[in-house]
């Protein structure tokens, strides 16, 4: 443990990282104390008055949500809090003997994303089209960068237990299997790791194709420490439901040095060296890009709607889907690709056209479709001869680009509700279309203007 803070200095940087649960939000931001000075043990209490007291202006979401105020992006906390201190009473784990050791109390300052007051917005009120068009193309922006960095590595995290602050230390999650690959998906690193929890916990574990038996055989963690974490030493860590995966990582660091766990917030000098530890990576989550990147605001929980975790496949698996996910963010062709096998999937279904008994035919519209072209139009007129294809940098209401996409064939006759026989037209092109004296060849023209993007992105979609 850290005796002299002198020899080894802890000293908190402005990304310093926190165990923080299951709260979806980022760690690369100052971290500040609520009540340092009340510890009751003098050499944590030393370890948490380097981090510097919480401003005036900073509130936590259940503070603002009492003003009817919302954070403008959850996701980016603005700063974290570690306290205000509270007691813990710890269960006492059963002996070897089956006896029960008696409970304790042990002092928390558990960590709290804040963001600013003077930011706050009505709790009911969603972001502007323009910023939720604005966090989409961050989001992206964010996936090519990812990909092209060469220190990128992509954790996953498979763990048994919970991560609720009142869960027993013992209980909390642990790893039993961890993989690493590059931005790209190659594998870098594989293992299952024995958590050393019960056989009965344990045989409630999918291994995906791995036995009970290849799990207790596994090493524990203090055997895979060294070498997965000089893998994890300067890079950029994406992961996919960050707040799991590090508070999974953060916990098996801890009982490789203590033996035992210590409830969520809890302080030792020690916590010290596992912070440390982890703070020699960065850590990014493609699970709230991904979620910015869909855009669908949940208005109910203030935020983007998280997609589902991945949950098929063993952590390897996982990796390969997250580098999947990458590339569909920073390649529009492959959202494209995908959104057409959408609407083509629906066709086959009889979504578009279904016969009706009284009225002949029900017309339905595939929104893959019309968002599919959006994608495909990058935010320009695709008649070939439109004298100013983009003559304007505004967003409809819905933060997508202000162009109109329309069937060259009319839907009610007929005509197919798919991509290739979509176009988006700026609103003087859609007018003279729809309302102008226009012969068939111009009709032929967008015809084939529309199929020949839509080729093109799909065999940019087929390029590794």
């Amino acid at each position: 443990m850290f005796t002299d803070f002198d020899d080894e200095p802890f000293r908190p940087v402005a990304a310093q990282h926190m165990v923080c649960g299951a709260m979806p939000a980022g760690f690369d931001v100052r971290v500040y104390v609520d009540g340092a000075e009340r510890h009751p043990n003098h050499a944590s209490r030393e370890l948490l008055q380097r981090y510097p007291n919480v401003p005036q202006g900073l509130r936590t979401i259940e503070a603002l949500a009492a003003s009817g105020l919302r954070p403008p992006n959850l996701f980016r906390p603005d700063a974290y809090v570690l306290g205000p201190p509270r007691e813990a009473v710890i269960p006492g784990h059963v002996t070897l003997r089956g006896s029960r050791a008696p409970d304790w109390t042990e002092t928390v300052y558990r960590p709290a994303p804040i963001y600013r007051e003077d930011h706050a917005v009505a709790i009911a009120a969603p972001p502007d089209p323009e910023e939720m068009a604005a966090d989409r193309r961050i989001a992206a922006d964010w996936a090519q960068e990812v990909l092209d960095d060469q220190d990128t590595v992509i954790l996953a995290v498979n763990a048994i237990g919970s991560l609720a602050p009142t869960t027993a230390p013992l209980s909390r999650a642990t790893p039993y299997e961890i993989a690493l690959t590059s931005a790209t998906g190659r594998k870098r690193w594989h293992r299952l790791v024995n958590p050393q929890w019960g056989t009965s916990y344990l045989a409630q574990i999918d291994l995906h194709g791995a036995t009970l038996t290849d799990l207790e055989e596994a090493p524990g963690f203090r055997d895979v420490r060294d070498p997965l974490m000089r893998r994890l030493s300067g890079k950029r860590v994406v992961t996919y439901g960050r707040n799991m995966q590090y508070a999974a990582m953060y916990t098996a660091l801890e009982y490789a040095w203590l033996e035992d766990g210590l409830p969520e917030g809890a302080m030792w000098p020690d916590t010290a060296n596992t912070l440390t530890e982890l703070g020699r990576s960065r850590w990014e989550c493609a699970h709230l890009r991904h979620a910015e990147f869909e855009n669908e605001w949940d208005p109910a929980s203030g935020h983007y709607a998280l997609p589902p975790l991945p949950t098929a496949g063993d952590a390897l698996q996982q990796c390969r889907t997250v580098a999947m996910l990458l590339q569909r963010m920073a390649k529009p062709a492959l959202r494209y690709a995908e959104l057409n096998a959408r609407a083509e999937q629906v066709v086959r279904e009889g979504g578009s056209h279904s016969p009706r008994t009284l009225s002949g035919v029900r017309l339905g519209r595939i929104a893959a479709s019309r968002q599919a072209v959006l994608e495909r139009s990058g935010g320009a007129c695709e008649n070939p001869r439109c004298p100013a294809p983009r003559y304007t940098s505004a967003f409809s209401r819905n933060g997508t680009y202000l162009l109109e996409v329309d069937h060259i064939d009319d839907h009610a006759r007929g005509g197919e509700d798919l991509p290739r026989a979509m176009i988006a037209l700026c609103p003087n092109c859609h007018a003279i279309k729809t309302r102008g004296t226009v012969p068939e060849e111009f009709r032929e023209m967008l015809r084939a203007a529309a199929l020949a993007n839509h080729q093109s992105m799909l065999a940019d979609a087929r390029k590794p």
